[in-house]
Parts: C-alpha cells; structure tokens; sequence
C-alpha cells in the first residue's frame, strides 16, 4: 500500500563515495540517512495504514449490520429512510471525521437483494515517507450484511380461547381477526412468500415480500391451537390411545314385567283321535228342476211328449261323487292357558261326503186324450254317508317375563373406545358405536380429535404451589418426552367424546313421587326413569382447530389454515404448553420428524395468549370434568375454581421450564389488556428478552414481525 521509493539517485551517491577511498566518513553517514529513513518511514507509515484500513472496515461492518437489521423484514427506504440513517450514524460513531489524522471521508450504504452493501474511503497522510516523495495514500474498503434464515422449526401455541372473539383495544376488528393477520405478516417476514389475503399495509409495509431466501433452508412452521383442550388425537399412532377409557356418562336400566308372557311353540302335526261314520236315508225322486249336460250330451228336463216318447228318451249316467270338507277347529284344552300350563291341545274335525245318483223319465198323462201329457227328468241320491274324522295336535308352550328399557343409570362407564382404530388402513375413524342411544341402542357417537389426558399427580391439598417444581415423577403426563406403552394404559391417552359425557346431580321426589333435579352435584350414581320429566345436563367444554405437526407450507395452505382457527371455551395454559413442546421435541415421540441426521435446527415456540388462566370445575377438560373425575386435586372435596387456576399456572411454570431446557426459544406473546400479575408468569415464562405485550392489532402484528426478523441469523457475508 506504500509506493516503492525510487532510488536512482542515493544509488549513484553511493557508488562515487566507494570508488574514492580518500576519508569522507562525513558525507558517507549522510548519504546513509536516507535509505534508513525510507526503511523506517515506511513500517510506521505502514502502520497507520493498517490501523486505518482495520477501523475503517469495523466501522463499515458496524454500519452495514445496523442498517439490515434496522431494515428488518420491511424495505431500505422504509420509515423515511430509517435503515440508512441508522448504518451512517453507526459508521460515524466508530470513525469520526479526520480520524488518525485522515481526510476526504467518504461513505455510502445501500440495499440490493435483501443484502446492505457499504463502502467507505480516507486519504492518509504519510509521515516519514514524504522523504520519498510518497505524501498521502487513499484507503477504500467494502462490506456486505445480510438477514440470512438458519434451518428454523417455529411452533405456534396460541390462545384461541373464546375471548378471542372480544374486540381488540383500538381497533374494530376481532382479537382473533388480528392474531390471524399477525402470525401471516410473520409468514411473510420469515419465509419470504407472499400471501395474498393481506396486504403490505397490514403488515407495516409498503411492497410485498421478496423471495430471497435461499434453497437450502430448510424452514417448518407447526401449530397447537388451544383453548378448554388441544385437538392433537389424529396425530398419533394407534397404539398411543388406550382401548378402553373410563367417562362420567351412563348405563340403560331395564326392568322385568310382573305377568309372564305365553310364548307358543311350533304346532304338532294333527294325529287321528276317531273316525265316524253316519249313513243318510236314500232321497225321494225330485225333479231337476234345469237342463243337464253331461259330457257334451244335452238333456231337457222337461217335454211335451206321449207316454211312449218319453220311455224312449235317454237320461244322464248315474254317478258316484265323494266331497272332502275343511278342517274345522273344535275345541282346545285348557280353553284359557295360564302358568304354568306347558301344553296347549286342539281338536280338529273333517267331514268327508259320499253319494250315488241316478236319473228317470217320469211321464205326466194330459186330462184331455186328444192332446200330449209331459215328460219330466228326475233324479235321487242313494248310498249317502258322511265319515267324521277327528284329529287333535299339541303346542308347547313357555312363559316369559319381559324385560324392557326403564330409563338410565348415570355414574362412571369404562367403554371399549377401539372401534376408533381402523388397524386395516392404519387411520383413525371419526365416531363408534356405543350402548347411549334410544332405549340403550347402540348410536354412533363421534370423536373430533380431542383427547384425553395419561396419568397425572393428584395434589395432595389445596395448595398446589409447591407440587409442580420439580414436576412428580407420576406425573406422566408431563414427560414431555416419554412414549406411550401399548397396552399400558397409564402411559397412554384417551378420546375425548363430548356426547358421551353428563353431569350428575342428585334427584328430589315430592309427596306425590313426582321427581326432579336438584341443585346439588353428587358423586353418587342417579337414576332416571324413562317417565321422569328432567334430564342431566352437559359439562362446558371446547375442541380446537386440529393441532398440525411440523411441515413446510405453501402460501396458500399456511393461510387457509390460519383462517380456520376457531375460538372458544375457558384458557388452560399448561395443555396448549404441554403439547406445543411435545409435538416440537427433537428426543420425544416426534423425534423422527423434528432431529433429522446431519441437521443443524433451530428451534422456537411462539406462546399467544390474550388473558389470564380460567378454568372451571364443570368445564369438561384433558383430565376428564374436574368436579367429578378430580385426577388432579384430592378426592376428599370438590375442587373449587381459584385451586384449579392456582394448580395450572403451577403446571404452566413447571411446563415453560421443561420447554426452555430443550433448548428450544420461548417467545411469549400477552395480547391485550392483560393484567400485570400475569404478564409477570408470562414474562417468567418466555426465554430471557423474548417476552412481549402486545395491546392491540398493530402492536401484535409489530411484535410478530419483531420476532421473525430476531429468528433470522444477522450475518456479515464480505
């Protein structure tokens, strides 16, 4: 960086001064002086060099990564040119004008590519090295800053309970309206994509973003919306769920009638008890009284004729006929069965008729000769009988006393709840069959997903302060990293199934046996007849928008499902904290998924919460209905509502410690106006500096983006 010296001259010097051998010692030391000085000159000019170039490149560096990180997620000339007054102001805090004697500053920062690139230029006056005629050298240098994004898992927690619903301060939109357009401006800030539901100024900005970040990064957003529960149930393998879960719910009662029931048997076949014969007297002859054909013959029955004609005319043929009757029930025995009567008797007559009949010509003279007399054909039956055959059969018979639905035994039900597995297509179904329907038929009964939670510690007394630092060891449920055992049911989890659920309070009957419920819950078991005029109510509950797993997301498929997040219910902190570190674990059941080999990960939960912790004894929840079920607290006394939220904002400290020792960051959002008691647990609770408050839409958004731009790496790259 120092001009070599030309020394043409002193060499000439020299050369005369060696060739005269005469005593000049004199002139032959100051002819010396000049290249001494050179030498010297030139290391300490050389120093101030590199002294200046080395601040100078510092304060270019300084100036750069203060202006990409004031330029965050937005743009260079954003907020009137904020990034680059923040990078100048920095560069002249770490080299002022005329600095180690420097002049002609020159410096300039600008942004192409998501990248701030700056150079900066000083003349340095020579000090000794103006001898040689070098007076001054210019130093220039040049430096880059980028906002590049490590390999990033982001874990959404967020609140969805039902004061989402609430207005925002400020603002005439939803608290939830203002949570879905934080977290897509955050989408936005850190994977670079645009989605096209919002807009620039949505987010604070004036341009949509960028795609800049680059291929190989690999960048996974996974949520947990919660609320009363968490809907993570379709995540998990089959075996993880136990196959038989114990609910509040109820059994079909039935009843047997007092009066037994004849049930009749198969009828035997008719065996022969008589046959009788009866013979009938022969029949006068009659006339026929109509014409007969017979074979195709015609005979009248009625002729003027003489006595001769009439011999002479032919008459049908005698026939023999036999007629069977019908069989006709007579009696049966005994003629009113009663019990225990096992066999009933019926008695059965046939009649079957026999006859022969034969034919004649009967002539009738005229009482005047002169005229013809009449010839007539008649008919007699012979030969009649009528046999009578009585039969009688049997019918077993078997008394039965009816049993029928009487109405319904409230208590604790273990149901078989494996019909959910579809163990052909490894899938989960969305209901089975169980005994709750009309008179105790089975009805499907659905499951959406939520669940029910393992094995937990039951608090020994009211105060649960200190049981949850440590966490129990028989609390399974908050080994965020342990894997069910099939078969085991306490390591296991359960479907939660709303409609299978009732609450239990005790029965008055009046004088007149009239009965109705009461205001008092009880433990005891309650029956309801099919004719009482009252049924059992429900418990509160609440099943969020499924949990999803850690994925990449298209712009559309990250709105889409940002837009479906539904609100309401009561706010239990610890299960949404619960299974936002499980799902997230890098050496828990997810482990595949979330520690791929030869991976570098970083890992961030973003909490959400708009308010204090609210739970409910009723409220039917992961641990079953508090009041009834009492897992968690002792089963003495019913628990109140101020144990319960003492409990889990105990559970939710414990659960944001277990988190941070998976060396995951803990970004903690408190949305709205939320109390200073509990922003202090919030603030416990996040990662040290990582804690926000956030009273409004704008401000929501603000502090998402501020929590992208934080998660992506600020790095130097020339």
């Amino acid at each position: 960086m120092i001009k070599k010296v030309d020394a043409n001259q002193a060499s000439g010097v020299l050369s005369r001064l060696l060739k005269n051998e005469e005593g000049n010692i004199i002139a032959i030391l100051a002819a010396a002086v000049i290249p001494v000085i050179g030498l010297v000159g030139g290391g300490v000019d050389m120093s101030r060099l590199y002294l200046t170039q080395s601040r100078l490149q510092g304060a270019c560096d300084a100036g750069a990564l203060m202006g990409r990180k004031t330029m965050g997620v937005g743009t260079w000339a954003a907020n009137s040119n904020a990034a680059s007054t923040q990078a100048n102001r920095i560069f002249d805090q770490n080299f002022q004008t005329g600095a180690y004697g420097t002049s002609g500053l020159t410096r300039s920062f600008a942004e192409s590519g998501g990248n701030v690139i700056g150079t900066a230029s000083v003349i340095v006056p020579m000090a000794l090295m103006q001898v040689l005629g070098q007076e001054s050298k210019e130093v220039e240098v040049t430096c880059q800053a980028e906002l590049r994004i490590p390999n990033s898992d982001v874990m959404f927690v967020l609140d969805t309970t039902g004061s989402m619903g609430g207005t925002a301060s400020g603002s005439s939109e939803t608290k939830i309206s203002g949570l879905r357009k934080a977290v897509k401006c955050f989408y936005e800030a850190l994977a670079k994509q645009n989605i096209t539901d919002i807009t620039p100024a949505d987010c604070g900005e004036t341009v949509d973003p960028s795609a800049t970040n680059t291929g190989n990064v690999q960048l996974r957003f996974g949520f947990v919306p919660y609320a009363v529960n968490v809907n993570v149930g379709r995540l998990l393998p089959l075996d993880y769920m136990a196959d038989s879960w114990t609910y509040q719910s109820r059994e079909a009662t039935t009843a047997t009638d007092t009066n037994a029931t004849a049930v009749y048997g198969t009828e035997s076949a008719p065996t022969t008890v008589s046959t009788v014969n009866t013979p009938i007297a022969d029949t006068a002859w009659a006339n026929t009284g109509q014409d007969i054909t017979v074979n195709g013959v015609f005979y009248d029955w009625s002729s003027s004729t003489t006595s001769s004609e009439c011999s002479a005319l032919s008459v049908p043929p005698t026939r023999t006929t036999t007629t069977i009757g019908a069989t006709e029930f007579v009696s049966q025995s005994p003629n009113t069965p009663v019990e225990p009567n096992a066999t009933l008797t019926k008695t059965y007559e046939r009649d079957t008729s026999s006859s022969t009949r034969s034919y004649r010509r009967q002539f009738t003279a005229n009482s005047n000769p002169s005229k013809k007399g009449t010839c007539r054909l008649q008919f007699r039956d012979t030969g009649q009988n009528i046999s009578t055959l009585t039969t009688r059969t049997t019918t077993p018979i078997t008394w039965v006393r009816n049993t029928y639905f009487a109405g319904w035994t409230y208590k604790p039900v273990a149901f078989n709840v494996g019909g959910l597995k579809d163990t052909a297509n490894n899938a989960w179904r969305t209901s089975l069959q169980l005994p709750l329907g009309t008179d105790g038929a089975n009805t499907a009964v659905s499951w959406n997903g939520c669940i029910e939670e393992r094995q937990t510690f039951r608090g020994p007394d009211s105060n649960p302060s200190d049981d949850w630092s440590p966490i129990p060891a028989t609390a399974l449920d908050m080994d965020i990293d342990l894997e069910p055992t099939a078969g085991n049911a306490p390591t296991q989890w359960g479907p939660m199934l709303t409609s299978a659920v009732w609450e239990r309070y005790a029965v008055n009957t009046d004088g007149s046996g009239n009965r109705s419920l009461s205001s008092n819950r009880t433990l005891n078991n309650v029956w309801q007849s099919r004719t009482d005029g009252f049924s059992l109510p429900r418990p509160g509950t609440n099943c969020p928008t499924a949990a999803r797993k850690y994925q990449t997301w298209s712009p559309t498929d990250f709105s889409n499902y940002v837009n479906s997040l539904a609100i309401g219910g009561n706010t239990y902190h610890d299960i949404g904290l619960l299974w936002g570190g499980r799902i997230m674990s890098p050496t828990g059941i997810f482990a595949a998924l979330n520690a791929p080999t030869n991976m570098t990960i970083e890992r961030h939960m973003v909490f959400m919460t708009d308010g204090e912790t609210n739970v409910i004894s009723d409220d039917y929840s992961a641990y079953g209905i508090h009041w009834y079920d009492r897992r968690q607290t002792p089963t003495s006394s019913a628990p109140s509502n101020t144990q319960l939220n003492d409990m889990t904002d105990a559970r939710t400290a414990a659960l944001c410690t277990a988190i941070k020792n998976k060396n995951i960051n803990l970004w903690v959002v408190s949305y709205g106006n939320v109390d200073s008691a509990t922003n202090d647990r919030l603030e416990a609770c996040a990662t040290p500096g990582k804690f926000f408050e956030a009273t409004s839409v704008a401000s929501l958004v603000s502090n998402f983006k501020q929590i992208a731009a934080e998660i992506s790496a600020l790095r130097l790259t020339q």
